[in-house]
């Protein structure tokens, strides 16, 4: 596999984990009232960084680069940290809807990043 096929396989599974971010976000927040709701995060950067650390890189020819490999992929888990309200609850919406922006900056650098991975492609096309 190309290094750059493998960037946009990463840029691709990132935006995908991005978007059901959003989705838990949303939730937790719809839920914000509920009893004993426990508010819900996606685990994926870290997994992405233990992932690509240390690996090496594979080499058919010594001015390649190789391939980084797969990350092991994105896991929903519950958040135990932070109050729990007397209902058991324990989204916080602040924290949230700090989550909420940056998850949509981290969604629109990623949209920018292929955007401009695909206007250079099409250059050198086309040109």
């Amino acid at each position: 596999m190309v290094a750059s096929e493998s960037t946009y396989s990463l840029l691709r599974q990132a935006m995908a984990v991005s978007n059901q971010r959003a989705s838990l976000i949303s939730s937790n927040i719809a839920n914000v009232n509920t009893a004993n709701y426990k508010a819900k995060q996606i685990v994926f950067e870290s997994q992405l960084a233990d992932a690509t650390q240390g690996l090496a890189l594979n080499r058919t020819h010594k001015a390649h680069m190789g391939y980084l490999g797969a990350s092991q992929g994105a896991y929903v888990t519950a958040n135990n940290t932070g109050a729990v309200k007397e209902n058991g609850n324990n989204v916080d919406l602040d924290s949230e809807m700090v989550n909420q922006a940056m998850n949509t900056i981290y969604y629109e650098a990623l949209e920018k990043q292929i955007s401009g991975r695909l206007s250079m492609r099409n250059y050198v096309i086309n040109n």
